[in-house]
């Protein structure tokens, strides 16, 4: 079974890290081959590997060089099985496939714009919430999973420590969480990890809210693990999500971790563990005047959940969807 994965994403966030670690997971026990553009920082990461190919035309969906590109490369591959994921490559490909007739799979990694999903005939959606976004009965169900490291134990922090992670994005909610913030009554240090083009906004935000000693806008950083190990209390106050690799890796490295009701979350999570984003900050307050009872709570649920999101079983499981699809084809 030879199965072509592909993801025409330039960027880098949960999307393509999920693609990445999945990529990397499956090349393990079945022979894939992973298609990415140029200058994509999957493309970077994964450039050494030597089952990867970069499509080296403008990565414009509307260059008809790349699409004549792709569609001699996969002659070339000759596939059992072309997954591609998210919007831009299933559409790319979509169209390439009227000339080809490989089976396709394609896999919706968010509750948000994709018209081409409602029309593909095999489709995985990230999760419950994201599969409501499809008008197609044709779909599966597969979440996104971690394969957890070593980390260092927790040491104590000199104040209530929260940590929020993903791109400097308006869909990320930020803007709700430090506004939350500053009307919390106890001393606190929340850390902002990742970078984006709401920068700017919010460290206005956190200037005018006078919160510069308490809320640090950190960047990029890679040691993510640690820094969830690290903190009381994981917060994601995102207005959307599919299946947050976020609230995954918390599931296997953070004390706590609350969100709001988003796509997945509502999956996994317990009420408790849940955002008003009209009474963020009451929830803050009563995490923090009852911490310990919420962290053994989360512990318990820790328990529970994280087995099932492990990526080694992720990967089970997409490898025994091919199979079923490659079986009925037969």
């Amino acid at each position: 079974m030879k199965i072509v994965q592909f993801l025409a994403s330039k960027g880098f966030g949960g999307l393509e890290n999920n693609f990445i670690r999945l990529c990397l997971e499956l090349s393990k026990n079945t022979n894939v081959e992973i298609i990415v553009l140029k200058n994509s920082v999957s493309a970077k990461k994964l450039e050494e590997k030597s089952n990867v190919h970069i499509l080296r035309n403008n990565p414009s969906r509307y260059n008809p060089l790349l699409y004549i590109e792709l569609y001699f490369l996969l002659k070339k591959i000759q596939p059992d099985i072309v997954h591609t994921h998210s919007v831009k490559a299933s559409k790319i490909f979509f169209i390439v496939n009227k000339f080809l007739n490989y089976l396709h799979v394609a896999t919706k990694h968010n509750p948000r714009k994709g018209k081409v999903f409602n029309i593909l005939p095999h489709v995985i959606a990230v999760s419950q919430g994201v599969r409501e976004s499809i008008h197609n009965e044709n779909v599966t169900i597969i979440y996104n999973g971690v394969t957890p490291i070593e980390v260092q134990p927790k040491q104590p922090n000199r104040v209530f420590t929260m940590l929020a992670v993903g791109r400097l994005d308006k869909i990320k909610g930020y803007d709700r969480l430090i506004k939350a913030c500053e009307k919390l009554s106890f001393n606190f240090s929340l850390e902002i990890v990742g970078e984006g083009e709401e920068r700017e906004a919010l460290e206005s935000l956190i200037a005018s809210c006078k919160l510069e000693e308490k809320v640090k806008l950190l960047g990029f950083q890679t040691d993510i693990p640690q820094r969830m190990k690290n903190a009381d209390v994981v917060v994601m106050s995102s207005l959307s999500e599919g299946f947050s690799v976020v609230m995954v890796e918390s599931l296997f490295y953070a004390n706590l971790f609350l969100s709001t009701r988003v796509s997945g979350a509502t999956e996994i999570l317990e009420e408790k563990f849940f955002l008003d984003e009209q009474r963020m900050h009451e929830k803050l307050e009563e995490v923090y005047r009852h911490y310990e009872e919420y962290v053994i709570a989360y512990e318990e649920l820790k328990k529970r959940e994280s087995p099932h999101l492990l990526l080694s079983h992720i990967a089970h499981t997409h490898v025994e969807y091919y199979q079923n699809l490659l079986g009925e084809k037969e």
